[in-house]
């Protein structure tokens, strides 16, 4: 059976997903932090409706602690074919009065387990099997703004990642970015603020967590494709703004 990771699949984005690729018949192994209760909830969703999911609860700032993590899958599930690089942490902060301990904390779920997973994955793997990997990112590597500081230089991290991946291709292993716009609520922003800037974009819609899903699904399944980065934002990206759309 196919094995598919989800990093920070407790909530939002990574629990649609994790039910998607349960659908499409991977065992999908959700991963989380301090989610444990969502993450044990949502694996006994998947497995009721008849698909495979295990959790694992893993505190990625610990760069040790993501080693570690690999190494359980490989020993439980084997060497998965898929993996979501979609943990994050979210929080705000602003030049001028950003947090270091923040920037730490985004610099090693956003830069350091990424790149430990790809490294792990790249050695374990074999030419003609390759590890599909994706890197969920933020349209907003694309279309800078100063909001959520600490965040945005992780991503950025990130993005700078993937790319370096990409020009190194191989039979080994394919890089994905994917970069979304605004799928949920963002902070201290309502419903109702939320649904009144969703579609202030070029395409006067955002993407919603599904159709990011059937995206990672899509490259997933298409081993022509090489990695590359997929902007799915409705246009969000080519609108220049000076704060994040949630405080326009």
């Amino acid at each position: 059976m196919r094995v598919a990771v989800v990093t920070g699949a407790g909530s939002r984005l990574g629990r649609v997903l994790a039910r998607r690729l349960a659908k499409d018949g991977y065992m999908v192994v959700v991963h989380v932090n301090r989610s444990r209760e969502a993450g044990r909830k949502l694996v006994a969703e998947i497995v009721g409706d008849g698909h495979h999911a295990a959790m694992i609860s893993s505190d990625f700032r610990r760069s040790s602690n993501v080693v570690g993590f690999f190494d359980k899958i490989v020993r439980l599930y084997g060497l998965p074919q898929l993996i979501v690089n979609n943990a994050s942490v979210f929080q705000y902060d602003f030049p001028g009065k950003a947090s270091i301990e923040l920037l730490d904390s985004s610099l090693a779920v956003h830069v350091k387990a990424p790149f430990i997973l790809a490294e792990l994955a790249y050695r374990k793997s074999r030419s003609g099997k390759p590890v599909t990997i994706v890197n969920v990112l933020d349209q907003k590597v694309k279309n800078l703004n100063p909001d959520y500081f600490s965040y945005t230089i992780g991503k950025f991290g990130l993005f700078g990642i993937t790319q370096l991946w990409q020009m190194r291709p191989s039979s080994r292993i394919r890089v994905f970015g994917i970069l979304p716009g605004l799928l949920f609520p963002s902070g201290k922003q309502t419903r109702r603020d939320f649904e009144r800037v969703k579609n202030d974009t070029v395409l006067a819609r955002n993407p919603t967590p599904e159709e990011v899903s059937e995206a990672i699904l899509l490259v997933a399944r298409n081993k022509s494709m090489p990695g590359q980065n997929l902007v799915i934002d409705g246009g969000e990206s080519l609108i220049r703004r000076m704060r994040d759309i949630a405080y326009e």
